[in-house]
């Protein structure tokens, strides 16, 4: 007979093994144990700082202020790392920079030291002659003791000024471009940095290069916006005055108008039009038209006599040129010329010449009296073409050619801005997080649908559907995680529907709603079941809230009826609501159908008798 074998007690098995392991050299079973704990130890580290960072990446996103993007990812920054301070460092033109005012959050304990913000400027030589220095290859500082570094004396001075013991830097790039640096600091004492905390810093600062990014593409478009609503304005303002020039000589009348409105659209101090008197050469005349603040001194009918006017400027302006300036006092003018400005209080002006056939007629100026100004192109640009057209107003032949030109560059700014404003339309009606329908657009698509169809007597479904249980999802798996489910569950639900009447939109939370026009109610299942069957197919993980259903599921509430008279859109909303409720109440993971018009509701469920469904 074979003989019968009785295994080892694991003990002395064990210390069997430990010591053939250390006779051939290899780790013991301790050892690989420990291994095993401390790798572990270090991929749940990993989990939960890739959790946080999803948490801070969420609320950086939710804001397209700069101000409050940095001041969020300092603030939770400094609170997952567990140092004393964080701060946002930007380079300027030169390579030197400064800290972005009210972007740092220091722990309780060191708020009180020398702030790094409110603009600080900080010129590091080392970083202004390389340009940069190892940020610009993208490499991050790590310092654990600014004493044991080897730095320079005047660099170590610096950092004693803000009593800086230890810090690690990461560099911030939009695009291609290097933008500044996220800096973490310790002031009490020195700092072993550890490698998740170094890589933890380099990813929020790649977040916030992007959302720099954005940020600044958004002020971009509003800029834009706002430029082409200025131009529209001001080419409104020049059409107004090549009307007025057509049906009127009455001059004062039309100057009076422009002036008025010329220092409204520039916010300008002063606009007024002076005119030479006959037979001066150009040495003297008075303002005809003036609109200024109150606080400031009047010119019109002010009779001014110049001969340093007439001597120096009268056959520049004669030969069509424009005088822009910024700063009279520093502009060069003769001391006669300069008290005639000091006496109107000017400190910055425009002024176009008026030409009544070859001869120069007169002034249109626009004036800051307040304090020097820089005049944009765009401005000087108006302001040339608006005394273009006072011209021809004192010579009519030019009118039809200037005013034909002038109609046409206001009917491009017209369409530029209608674009603009469809493009704006557009961003108010996504939902920020899914990127379909908000619930405004919702709104207003099924009331239009309704009107629509009640006229047409023709059937309108809603579908109202939600993510079961998806309160415990977002306890369980957390909210980045809750965040990327309502993305998947939107996209797969928007792939379902075919036509483009058909409209799905964040209805609220996790319930989502589809609009289907010219749909019966055997239509509106059919789509429910593809919905709810796409959602399936994704597959998401939702283990351990159901004991059978080990992924995301959705119930759903269909309603459907022609509009009618006595009927509202709040009734049909109520309707596909209830039905909701009665799937949740059934168990979820269902879809119910109201598919009476009665009073009281009568339900279809996914138990009934399913024939061969259609759509009209």
């Amino acid at each position: 007979m074979p003989k019968k074998f009785y295994p080892l007690p694991y003990p002395i098995a064990r210390r069997i093994v430990n010591f053939f392991c250390r006779v051939g050299g290899v780790p013991n079973i301790n050892q690989l144990e420990a291994r095993i704990h401390k790798k572990e130890a270090a991929l749940g580290q990993m989990a939960k700082q890739q959790k946080a960072l999803y948490r801070v990446i969420s609320k950086i996103r939710a804001s397209l202020d700069l101000e409050t993007i940095f001041r969020t990812a300092t603030k939770e920054t400094c609170k997952l790392l567990g140092v004393e301070r964080i701060a946002v460092y930007r380079f300027s033109e030169d390579w030197g920079g400064e800290f972005i005012g009210d972007c740092e959050f220091a722990e309780v304990g060191w708020d009180d030291l020398e702030t790094l913000g409110k603009n600080t400027i900080w010129n590091d030589t080392h970083l202004q002659e390389n340009q940069g220095g190892r940020y610009r290859n993208n490499e991050n500082l790590v310092v654990a003791d600014v004493y044991a570094a080897g730095l320079s004396q005047c660099h170590l001075e610096i950092l004693e000024q803000f009593h800086i013991r230890a810090y690690a830097t990461a560099p911030i790039f939009i695009g291609q471009k290097l933008w500044g640096v996220l800096a973490a600091y310790q002031h009490s004492q020195s700092h072993e940095w550890q490698d998740l905390e170094v890589q933890f810093l380099s990813q929020v600062a790649t977040q916030l290069g992007f959302a720099v990014k954005q940020a600044e593409l958004l002020g971009q478009t509003e800029q834009k916006a706002a430029d082409l609503r200025a131009a529209n304005e001001q080419q409104q303002i020049l059409l107004n005055s090549i009307a007025e020039i057509r049906e009127s000589l009455d001059l004062d009348t039309l100057f009076q108008t422009t002036v008025r409105e010329v220092r409204r659209i520039m916010n300008a101090d002063r606009v007024g039009i002076f005119k030479f008197d006959e037979g001066s050469d150009c040495q003297s005349g008075e303002f005809v038209a003036e609109d200024i603040l109150p606080e400031f001194n009047p010119a019109i009918a002010v009779k001014v006599r110049d001969p340093c006017f007439a001597e120096r400027y009268a056959a520049h302006y004669q030969q069509g040129r424009i005088q822009v300036i910024s700063d009279v006092f520093k502009a060069g003018f003769k001391v006669c010329h300069l008290e005639i400005l000091e006496q109107f209080q000017i400190k910055a002006k425009i002024v176009v010449h008026l030409i009544k056939g070859n001869r120069l007629w007169g002034l249109l100026c626009i004036n800051q009296c307040g304090h020097p100004r820089h005049w944009k192109l765009a401005e000087v640009q108006f302001v040339k073409q608006l005394a273009a057209q006072f011209s021809v107003a004192l010579n009519h032949a030019e009118l039809l050619a200037q005013s034909r030109s002038q109609a046409e560059q206001l009917t491009q700014a017209i369409q530029a801005l209608q674009q603009s404003n469809e493009k704006l339309e557009a961003l108010t009606n996504l939902d920020a997080l899914t990127q379909v329908g908000n619930r405004r657009f919702f709104d207003e698509v099924l009331e239009k649908e309704w009107l629509r169809l009640r006229r047409m007597q023709n059937h309108l479904s809603l579908i109202l559907f939600d993510i079961d249980n998806f309160k415990s999802y977002n306890d369980r798996y957390g909210h980045p995680s809750g965040d990327e489910c309502l993305i998947q569950v939107a996209r797969a639900s928007q792939r379902v529907l075919q036509r483009p009447a058909d409209v799905l939109a964040r209805y609220g939370g996790e319930e989502f709603a589809v609009i289907l026009p010219e749909t019966d109610g055997e239509g509106a299942i059919r789509v429910a079941k593809q919905i709810q069957d796409a959602i399936k197919q994704l597959e998401i993980p939702n283990a351990g809230l159901w004991e059978d259903r080990p992924f995301v599921t959705v119930s759903l509430g269909i309603v459907s009826e022609i509009p009618a008279e006595e009927k509202s859109v709040g009734g049909l909303i109520d309707r596909a609501d209830a039905a909701l409720y009665e799937a949740k109440a059934k168990g979820r993971d269902t879809w119910v159908c109201d598919g009476g018009d009665r009073r009281e509701p009568r339900w279809i469920t996914s138990d009934s008798s399913d024939k061969d469904r259609h759509r009209d």
